[in-house]
Formats: C-alpha cells, structure tokens, sequence
C-alpha cells in the first residue's frame, strides 16, 4: 500500500478509537430531585410521556409481562411488582402481596414500544416515590432510579440525605447526554446499614421521554471502512 494511503487508513483507524472511547467517557447524568426542574431542563427534546399505572388492572405483574410502553422483570423470589391501590389515592406500582416495595427490592422495565408508538430509546426518566415513615431520617440513596444498559448502565438518581422520618413523597430523574441512550431503566431500593430498616415504598406517576436510535456514529465507522476496504484495493 501506498505510504501516504497507509497513513490515511491509521488516521482513521485512530479517529474511530478516539470517537468510540470519547462516547464512553460522556456517558454522563443530569440527576433531578424536584419534578419540576426536571419537567423544565427536557426544553428541546419530544414531549414527554407520562404512565400514572391509573388504566391497568390492579394486581401482579408477571415476568416479561407489558404495562404501557415497558416491558417488567424482577426476581420472583425477592420481587413481586404489581400495581395497587396508591398511598395517595388511585393507583401506583408496589410489590405484592402487601401493595409496597421493602429494602431490597428490585424492577427493571425495559422500554419496548408497540410499533407505531414513541421512538426505541429514552433520553430520560423520572418517577415520584412514596415512603412510609420511619424510626429514623433516611440515609442518601437509599432509594435509586438507575440506567440498567447503555453507556450509562450503572449510574442511578438516589434520594437526598436525610428525607423526612415522618413519611411522604419525592422525585427522581435523569437526563441523558445526546450520545447516551438507554432502554433500561431499574427502580430499586439499598440498605446502608445492616440496622437500617428501609421503609416500604412504592412507584408513581412515570415520565419519560423517547427518541430514535442515535445513527451519526454508526454511518461514521461504515463510511470509514469503506474507505479503509478502497484504499487497500490493488491499485
């Protein structure tokens, strides 16, 4: 090959790495604690949707079983998710067979619209959280909404230190960075400390905003392996 051709290819080659590892490294959160706020910052992305678990039946959810745009999984032997009668009034998701979610529980939804519904992937997701009241002020993340794939898997939105011990209610949200999508997402409780009982919760009022699959970076490697396949064709 051709020096000035090899050198182009290498470039290349080294451009895909930098941008692949740089997508990584992006893989960033804006983290919202106030449902507002966060209704706000999603200026300039699709409106947002909303699932208040007020049209389904009440009772348990089963394995891969739908609600809405999600898809519902957990451990059956720890996590019985359902939707129940809402501490505040109408409906909300808990766990069965006590209509609230404990420490340690686990759900992970997984967004699947039906076809002709929103775009395949979320940019962002917020919930409301209600809890019952407690001995003592609940540490920081105890409660989490997190990104269960993507870039992004692993990172989560907790509680603020030091929630009201009498009980009530807070919100939960994140943002994605526009190269940081996800389908995924966990709604799940911790306890930080083995004396530490988790009050019993539930789940509320989802918003969620949808968009289609990010292509930019995908038509860039196939463009450059067209070019590395013509470089490397006999001259």
């Amino acid at each position: 090959m051709h020096r000035t051709n090899l050198v182009l290819v290498r470039c290349c080659l080294a451009l895909i790495g930098i941008v692949l590892i740089g997508s990584s490294a992006r893989a960033q959160l804006q983290i919202f604690h106030d449902r507002a706020t966060f209704t706000a910052a999603l200026a300039g992305l699709p409106p947002p949707t909303s699932d208040d678990f007020e049209s389904y039946a009440q009772g348990d959810i089963a394995p891969a079983d739908r609600r809405g745009d999600f898809l519902y999984a957990s451990d059956p032997l720890l996590t019985q998710p359902a939707i129940v009668p809402g501490g505040n009034g109408g409906q909300a998701l808990g766990g069965s067979p006590f209509d609230v979610f404990v420490g340690g529980d686990f759900v992970r939804l997984t967004f699947q619209p039906l076809p002709g519904g929103p775009p395949p992937v979320l940019r962002a997701m917020g919930a409301d959280f209600l809890y019952a009241p407690s001995f003592e002020n609940i540490p920081a993340d105890t409660y989490r909404l997190g990104v269960g794939d993507g870039t992004a898997s692993g990172q989560f939105a907790g509680n603020l230190d030091g929630l009201d011990a009498a009980g009530g209610t807070f919100f939960l949200g994140i943002i994605a960075d526009p190269s940081v999508v996800f389908t995924k997402v966990d709604l799940f409780s911790v306890q930080p400390d083995p004396a530490f009982l988790v009050p019993a919760y539930q789940v509320d009022d989802l918003i969620y905003v949808a968009v289609p699959e990010p292509a930019a970076l995908s038509l860039f490697t196939l463009g450059s392996i067209l070019l590395l396949a013509r470089l490397r064709r006999p001259r």
